[in-house]
């Protein structure tokens, strides 16, 4: 098998040699290219997902932060001015109501021991 200037096996053998190595370059040049590629985009993608949150999440943050500030005032109002009264009524309600029975038994016994 001749191909003008290769005439023997062992000059076959040095040029697939030669044209692996230069595949094999190429493709290793086309890996590195692909993995800056590859950083470049996910570096590019980062800044963006940190310049969305700077300027949406961070407002809202805030904005939920006060709107939470505002409920616990909101629940501090209302317990003292409309939860612990009805809590104190019921309490003096509950122990009158205690008061009278346990009279009452007090009461009973001493009479029944009159008679």
């Amino acid at each position: 098998m001749e191909l003008g200037y290769i005439d023997t096996p062992e000059e076959w053998r040095d040029l697939f040699i030669m044209m692996f190595m230069v595949a094999g370059t190429l493709l290793f040049l086309l890996g590195i290219i692909i993995a800056l590629i590859s950083g470049y985009l996910g570096v590019n993608i980062l800044n963006r997902i940190r310049s969305i949150m700077k300027e949406y999440v961070r407002p809202a943050a805030k904005n939920m932060k006060e709107t939470t500030e505002n409920v616990k005032g909101t629940v501090a109002f209302v317990s003292d001015n409309a939860v612990k009264p009805v809590v104190k009524a019921y309490g003096v309600a509950a122990g009158a109501k205690r008061f009278v029975s346990v009279a009452s038994k007090v009461a009973g016994r001493g009479k029944k021991k009159e008679q």
